[in-house]
């Protein structure tokens, strides 16, 4: 009976674990995080839209496949924030340089989470097929932030302090 019990207080202590640290609750409490969280906080996907949606951080910056690989990944991201936290000059980080490379660290797996039904959706609509054709077809490459830069976090880059107050992707 006690073997039951303590895989039970473990998923409950587990679960509670993961949900108190996947928001912008908790990732913003870090200084080198107020930009990300006052662009996010502007942001459609900050509940900054007429829809009041708002994902959290780990929506987009851990990926969804199944739970084992988001149990992982969310370890390792947060063991390297710690570690960045307090062993790297945090003045140093050249995030407009980090933006190029967006694809590292949002995953589609987060995207097509909410947005399940965009490969139906834009069949009947011409423009919006064109537009994902190379996403849904042959070039796999393609990432949904490849062509969404800016998504989650509203004119990011204004927000930056290295930032020449323009909004590049």
């Amino acid at each position: 009976m006690a073997v039951p019990l303590f895989v039970f207080v473990s998923w409950v202590v587990t679960e509670t674990m993961v949900e108190q640290t996947a928001g912008v609750e908790f990732c913003g409490t870090c200084h080198t995080m107020q930009p990300m969280v006052a662009a996010y906080l502007k942001d459609v996907h900050g509940g900054g839209g007429p829809e009041g949606v708002q994902a959290k951080c780990n929506d987009c910056h851990v990926p969804h496949e199944n739970a084992f690989v988001y149990m992982v990944r969310k370890a390792q991201f947060g063991i390297h924030d710690v570690w960045a936290q307090l062993t790297y000059d945090l003045d140093e980080i050249n995030w407009q340089e980090k933006r190029a490379h967006r694809e590292l660290f949002v995953f589609d797996s987060g995207c097509l989470k909410c947005h399940k039904d965009l490969e139906r959706a834009t069949s009947p609509s011409a423009p919006a097929f064109i537009a994902h054709r190379a996403y849904f077809g042959e070039e796999a490459d393609v990432k949904c932030v490849s062509c969404h830069p800016r998504v989650g976090h509203d004119a990011l880059a204004r927000h930056l302090p290295d930032s020449e107050n323009g909004d590049q992707p």
